[in-house]
């Protein structure tokens, strides 16, 4: 197992992810899983064009939830790479490191560190929403010497990118539009993507033939474009 590639935290003083502060945490055990929670918010007392579905409000705060095991017993050695029981740290001394890295205020701002979790193809950025700490093995002194760990932290998404988020009209999110008398294919691509050049993309993912005519009361996708 020596050469297992561990879930690592690394903390950051900076929003751009460019300082780090120092501090970071390997787990002993990598995760048996991870959630990551994506929300998109409707208001339901409103309806979509006067339909029955509700309308848009926003896109919620994402979040990635995950946990994994701190032991001292000498049971994790191998996944530790270390040489023998003894080079282990007690379990209070590893939640401190831990503590340090993802919870403790960074410097005189008084603000918790940015976060990046990396672990295979996982890449995430954000900050601490939560951390919890269940303590399962005793020792005869009641010192602690197992503990699961759960941390829930809040995706950190860039001003130029929430700005898009709050923006309905951005070219960037997906709208679904109700077609009303007179609409037309072109008029609407040039009132959400700027442009009427679209229009065989659009016409094509909602399985139009034409688009010079469109039924009123007809509902269409207007996907993001890359291009954009």
């Amino acid at each position: 197992m020596a050469g297992l590639k561990k879930l690592e935290i690394i903390a950051y003083a900076d929003k751009k992810f460019s300082s780090e502060t120092g501090n970071k945490f390997t787990v002993m055990v990598n995760p048996g899983n991870y959630d990551e929670n994506k929300q998109i918010e409707y208001d339901e007392k409103k309806a979509l064009d006067g339909g029955n579905m509700p309308a848009y409000k926003g896109y919620k705060d994402e979040d990635l939830k995950f946990e994994f095991i701190l032991d001292t017993t000498g049971v994790l050695v191998d996944w530790m790479n270390a040489p023998s029981p003894e080079e282990v740290r007690p379990l209070s001394e590893t939640i401190k490191i831990l503590e340090t890295t993802v919870y403790t205020y960074v410097g005189d701002a008084h603000e918790p560190p940015f976060l990046s979790v990396t672990w295979g193809t996982l890449n995430y950025k954000g900050r601490l929403k939560s951390m919890n700490i269940s303590y399962m093995l005793f020792n005869t002194e009641g010192e602690p010497l197992r503990a699961k760990i759960t941390l829930n932290m809040l995706k950190y998404i860039d001003e130029a990118t929430q700005s898009r988020l709050k923006n309905k009209s951005s070219p960037d999110l997906s709208h679904l539009v109700t077609v009303k008398e007179g609409d037309t294919l072109p008029a609407l691509c040039l009132h959400i993507y700027k442009s009427a050049a679209y229009c065989a993309e659009v016409a094509r993912i909602n399985g139009l033939t034409g688009f010079r005519h469109l039924e009123p009361g007809l509902q269409l996708l207007f996907p993001p474009l890359s291009n954009n």
